[in-house]
C-alpha cells in the first residue's frame, strides 16, 4: 500500500500531539464551541499522555488506543473507507478488518509521536455545515512553514467524535478509502486481500518500530 500522503497525514498528528495550544477566539453557536473545547482538550490530554519520557512503545500505544478510542469514531471511519466493500465483507471479515484497522491506526501513528514537540497550535474559527463541526487550526513551527489541519467532528450519543482530519487540503479517510480501494480491487474484489495486506503492513511496521 503508498504510504506517502497517509505518512504526511500520520506525521501531522504525530506534531499535533506534541503542541502547546493557543487560546482560541470564542464562538457564539453552542456545537461550535464545544467542538472548538473537544480538539483543544484532546490537544491536552494528549500532550501529557504520550509526551513523557521514558515509557516503552507498547505503553504509548495503549496509551493511544485508549484517547483514540474515547475521541475518534474508529468503527464509523473504517466502514465508511471500505465504502460497498463494506457489506460484501462477510461478518468475519468486517470483524477482522475493524479489529486490523484498529491497529493500523495505531501502529502507524504511535511511530511519529516522539519527533514532534515544541510546536503551536493555533485555532483560527470553527463552522458546522448540517452534522458536522470544522474545527480550523493552523500548527506553527520555527523552523519550518505553518501547516493548516481541519478536524471534522460530530456529536453523537452525548459527545463529540472526530470523523476526518484534512491536513492542507488532504482528507486523511479519503486518502485511506482510495488506497484501500485500490488493494481491495486489485485483490479480484475480495476484502481478503485487504485483510492479508494489512496484517502485513501492520507486522512491517511493529518490527521496524522495535
Amino acid at each position: 500500500m503508498s504510504i506517502s500522503r497517509r505518512g504526511f497525514i500520520a506525521a501531522v498528528f504525530g506534531l499535533w500531539v506534541g503542541v502547546t495550544l493557543q487560546t482560541p477566539p470564542v464562538q457564539a453557536d453552542e456545537f461550535t464551541d464545544g467542538a472548538q473545547k473537544f480538539i483543544s482538550t484532546l490537544s491536552d490530554r494528549a500532550q501529557k499522555s504520550l509526551l513523557i519520557e521514558n515509557i516503552t512503545l507498547k505503553e504509548r500505544q495503549n496509551r493511544f488506543r485508549v484517547l483514540m478510542l474515547d475521541t475518534f469514531d474508529l468503527n464509523g471511519v473504517a466502514k465508511w473507507v471500505l465504502g460497498r466493500y463494506w457489506r460484501r465483507a462477510s461478518r468475519q471479515e468486517q470483524q477482522q478488518y475493524l479489529n486490523l484497522f484498529e491497529e493500523f491506526i495505531i501502529a502507524t501513528f504511535t511511530k511519529r509521536f516522539k519527533a514532534y514537540t515544541n510546536a503551536n497550535l493555533q485555532i483560527s474559527e470553527t463552522t458546522s455545515r448540517k452534522s458536522s463541526a470544522f474545527v480550523k487550526t493552523r500548527i506553527n513551527r520555527s523552523s519550518a512553514k505553518p501547516i493548516r489541519i481541519i478536524w471534522r467532528v460530530k456529536f453523537t450519543d452525548g459527545r463529540y467524535q472526530i470523523i476526518d482530519i484534512v491536513v492542507e487540503g488532504v482528507s486523511w479517510i479519503q486518502t485511506q478509502r482510495s488506497e484501500f480501494v485500490s488493494v481491495i480491487r486489485n485483490s479480484g474484489g475480495k476484502v481478503s486481500g485487504l485483510i492479508e495486506a494489512l496484517d502485513k503492513k501492520i507486522a512491517f511496521l511493529g518490527s521496524s518500530a522495535s
